[in-house]
């Protein structure tokens, strides 16, 4: 497949990890970032450690361009993900005047005027560098292509779109081709066409239940004619009365 930009996401939470919280998180990143034409190298579900988040923040820093940090930007003691992003990053943690404001205006209006806590200015101190971007009541903590999001699914889906319009990539094009043969016989031509034609990613999911169909096919890129010439040669090679019907190939 073409080059494109990428991303990694790491969802960060010991809850998620013990099972007392399900993440939404990283499914609704994976599918808005493929949306928006940005290959997604990996999701990361790593606890409330800064060394834990610092291995995985280096890790995927050498082979993405964006990477997204889901949860612990909160107040509380566990909420460590933005130390842990200034250590990876090897800048200071600072007192950020703009986001002091931000937190400080936001507790009045919803807190009819009291003064912001003390604690609470810990989600001020950001790595050296971090821009406020989108929403300027709510922004979204963006440095060095590091985007610093909150664990609250609704809030998280509020600061991404935000800014995902920095992210957009050549868009993807699918094809589905469903049919009535098994794997065990669909195995051998769609090997010789994933072969023959490396700008696309070619897919294999059977069904074992009543659909119309026992396997789905994808066959996906951004190159729209790739996707068109191996649909069809995936078609050629296969008999005519196994397809059961088709999505994408009339774009």
């Amino acid at each position: 497949m073409s080059a494109g930009p990428a991303a990694a996401v790491l969802i960060v939470g010991s809850e998620v990890l013990s099972a007392k919280v399900q993440d939404e998180n990283g499914p609704f990143l994976a599918r808005r970032l493929h949306e928006l034409g940005v290959e997604l190298a990996a999701i990361h579900v790593v606890p409330d450690r800064i060394d834990a988040i610092v291995e995985a923040l280096l890790l995927e820093r050498r082979r993405v361009g964006w990477t997204f940090t889901c949860g612990g930007v909160g107040p509380t003691h566990d909420d460590v993900t933005l130390p842990a992003v200034a250590r990876a990053l090897a800048v200071p943690l600072v007192r950020h005047p703009g986001m002091e404001r931000v937190l400080r205006e936001m507790h009045a209006r919803h807190h009819s005027g009291a003064a912001l806590p003390a604690a609470a200015l810990r989600m001020a101190d950001l790595p050296g560098g971090t821009e406020l971007l989108g929403d300027p009541e709510f922004p979204t903590l963006v440095v060095s292509r590091v985007v610093m999001l909150p664990g609250v699914p609704s809030f998280l889906r509020h600061q991404f779109e935000r800014v995902a319009h920095l992210l957009g990539g050549a868009p993807y094009h699918l094809v589905s081709l469903y049919f009535s043969w098994g794997e065990d016989l669909l195995a051998a031509p769609l090997a010789a066409v994933a072969e023959s034609h490396p700008r696309v990613d070619v897919g294999s999911y059977p069904r074992f239940d009543r659909a119309d169909h026992r396997v789905r096919v994808t066959v996906e890129g951004r190159d729209a004619a790739a996707v068109r010439e191996a649909s069809g040669a995936i078609l050629a090679a296969v008999a005519p009365d196994a397809l059961v019907r088709s999505e994408g190939l009339e774009r």
